[in-house]
């Protein structure tokens, strides 16, 4: 028999991982002392968090994948529904995956769910898809953003959103290091989902050659989170070549800048005040439907905080070795390009808000709760 009551949390990949642990984390230095349990990974775990289902289960590459893992898919939310209403806790947490967790919140509230449901990093509605804004007015009731434009963004159409800052406000130093002077070597992402490096790792073996015969090193990370099969698909592509398979934050604290996939991780490049170069390319289904319905003119996260095109966006057929290494070499070859970018990278720094994001996003998902279990079930 499941305990009843405690704190639903669902994650469904790497980076929702290290948020659900975050969360727990934030919830224990609180004072609750209550269950936590959902679909978790292995971080979550690690802090304490039950796991009713592995996040891994939700891994699918591309759309076609989504077509082919749907009865799958479809079983994992009965089941994870199913959770809820036996053990019915004070709050339900998701994180980010909104594909997954959009029918998820709607099979919850077709069940008969009417406590809370928390959506912490919510699917980025104000570059694409923004009619999803709609599902989150009706359906949540309290969205915890990353950044103060979502919080914005959110809240004045109509959606339940509070925000004091990045989580990442607490991992960095206030001040970075800069990198090193001399420092020849350059960091090279192809991505943290297989289908990601699949498509990005061809253009980086390019980039990686032209980089060493300009005299640069080129060292290519595999992210920690990346499926096993992946893996060992760029493990035997890069033989020979330089490789870590450690946090990402950590390897950009010794490279002079880097390259590769967008998103968190050139995030985490802003934090250790790195210059970068993002790719996206995206299989043809995937980019009809998705560029159909993109409405940022920036994509990068750095670049929408800092206001200007600091990290430059090659999209698609830009996504090429030539192109990244024209844009590493004009950044470490130019002075004045390295000192603007660096003042962009501060004020872009400065946009993520205050420490404490994790204690906070606790204390909301606390109250809230508290609150709804005063009023009934």
């Amino acid at each position: 028999m499941p305990e009843v009551g405690g704190i639903f949390v669902s994650c469904g990949e790497a980076s929702g991982d290290g948020y659900a642990a975050g969360v727990i984390k934030g919830l224990r230095d609180g004072g609750y002392d209550g269950a936590v349990c959902g679909m978790l990974g292995p971080k979550a775990v690690a802090e304490g968090g039950e796991a009713v289902a592995d996040y891994s289960e939700l891994h699918i590459m591309g759309l076609k994948g989504v077509l082919a893992a749907l009865p799958r898919l479809v079983d994992l939310k009965r089941r994870l529904t199913e959770a809820v209403l036996a053990r019915r806790p004070s709050a339900v947490v998701v994180i980010d995956s909104s594909d997954f967790h959009f029918p998820f919140i709607a099979g919850l509230r077709k069940g008969g769910w009417t406590r809370p449901v928390v959506y912490a990093v919510p699917p980025a509605v104000w570059a694409w898809r923004s009619w999803r804004v709609r599902f989150l007015a009706r359906n949540v009731d309290l969205c915890l953003p990353l950044y103060r434009f979502e919080q914005d963004f959110l809240s004045e159409r109509g959606v339940p959103s509070e925000w004091r800052g990045h989580p990442m406000v607490d991992l960095f130093p206030a001040v970075p290091t800069p990198p090193e002077a001399g420092n020849r070597t350059v960091a090279l992402f192809p991505g943290s989902r297989g289908s990601e490096v699949d498509r990005l790792l061809p253009p980086l073996m390019d980039c990686a050659d032209r980089l060493e015969r300009a005299g640069y090193e080129a060292v290519f990370s595999l992210a920690p989170g990346l499926s096993s099969g992946a893996r060992e698909r760029a493990r035997a592509a890069l033989r020979g070549r330089a490789v870590f398979e450690g946090e990402g934050a950590d390897l950009l604290a010794r490279t002079a800048c880097a390259a590769g996939a967008s998103g968190t991780l050139a995030v985490e490049a802003m934090m250790r005040d790195r210059f970068m170069t993002v790719l996206y390319r995206f299989g043809t289904l995937e980019a009809i439907v998705g560029w159909a319905m993109v409405r940022a003119p920036r994509v990068s996260i750095p670049n929408i905080l800092a206001g200007e095109d600091v990290y430059p966006e090659l999209i698609q057929g830009q996504a090429t070795g030539e192109n990244t290494v024209r844009a590493l070499l004009r950044y470490l070859g130019d002075e004045g390009e390295r000192e603007r970018t660096h003042r962009a990278l501060a004020a872009g720094r400065a946009a993520m808000g205050r420490s404490g994001a994790f204690l906070f996003w606790a204390e909301r998902i606390l109250a809230l709760g508290a609150k709804r279990r005063a009023a009934g079930p």
